[in-house]
């Protein structure tokens, strides 16, 4: 095949190509890269590479560049490993946003009579597989109707904030949380309001909470709320807040209208605390909270 033939293939294909000699100048530039970078490729031929994406200046990189010329190895960077080998804008993304692309990268050696004269870098955006796996890996964190997390994040979520408490001497909050009467929502209204309720509910506590804490739906009605780095006073407050932002939701189907409650149990962890500890005692703090009177909070020590 001839150079030009091969030029040709380069320039058409749907990734970035480019090739480096062995100073690090950029002998080709393909327009996939340019429109990705929107620099043109008179812009960068026979410049350093490394002048125009200072991040290419990390000893990783550097590290593999010089393996490819040495040696005549292979490289490969992926996006969960090394990040942004070359800082791309996403593409399509609004530029006040400053998204990048995400990609994942190869280098190589091309050769001539046996030695190495310049080496290639391939850039492919994959963003949007990047974004299929973590929309993937967040539903399997989440509840399918609240959108609160799910009982098996929470119970990794619970082990590792108490085993963080047992190392760093801190404390963690746990707020158990149960919608008032809702079996009777269940039976006077059917179970799709009852459902409506729910998803009203997690809203408004999701809402409610700060950015660290974690709700989830525990089971049936039942839900808990994670406060990390949380003493008691401050779990209290915090598990009253929650408790109102419910008080003030009304659901409606239309034709109906419900002011939803919920009553709370609240309790910080102690010291040798294991899941089961802190979970009996906010269980039981729930417990008090709905025998005397519900929509209420109950503290347990």
């Amino acid at each position: 095949m001839s150079e030009p033939d091969l030029t040709q293939i380069i320039d058409t294909i749907g990734f970035g190509v480019i090739v480096i000699d062995a100073n690090c100048r950029v002998v080709h530039w393909n327009p996939w890269l340019e429109h990705a970078s929107g620099l043109r490729r008179q812009e960068v031929l026979e410049r350093n590479l490394v002048e125009l994406f200072p991040e290419l200046g990390k000893p990783a990189f550097q590290r593999n560049l010089r393996s490819v010329f040495s040696f005549g190895n292979f490289a490969y960077f992926s996006q969960r490993v090394h990040g942004h080998l070359i800082r791309l804008p996403m593409v399509g993304a609004d530029p006040v946003f400053d998204a990048l692309m995400e990609q994942q990268c190869t280098m190589g050696p091309i050769k001539a009579a046996g030695k190495v004269v310049y080496a290639y870098i391939l850039i492919q955006d994959v963003t949007e597989a990047v974004q299929r796996e973590r929309l993937l890996a967040e539903l399997a964190m989440k509840d399918v109707l609240t959108a609160a997390y799910n009982r098996r994040y929470f119970n990794r979520r619970l082990d590792e904030e108490l085993d963080r408490c047992r190392r760093y001497k801190r404390c963690l909050g746990l707020v158990m949380l149960d919608l008032d009467h809702f079996k009777d929502v269940n039976d006077n209204f059917g179970h799709q309001f009852g459902d409506e309720a729910l998803k009203h509910a997690a809203l408004a506590w999701i809402g409610a909470v700060r950015a660290s804490d974690v709700v989830t739906r525990y089971g049936g009605e039942e839900f808990c709320v994670l406060l990390p780095e949380t003493g008691l006073e401050e779990a209290s407050h915090l598990a009253d807040r929650i408790r109102r932002a419910c008080s003030a939701t009304e659901v409606s189907n239309g034709t109906q209208r419900l002011r939803i409650s919920a009553s709370a149990g609240v309790t910080v962890s102690q010291s040798g605390d294991g899941p089961d500890d802190i979970l009996r005692r906010a269980d039981e703090a729930l417990y008090r909270a709905k025998a005397n009177g519900r929509d209420r909070i109950e503290i347990s020590t």
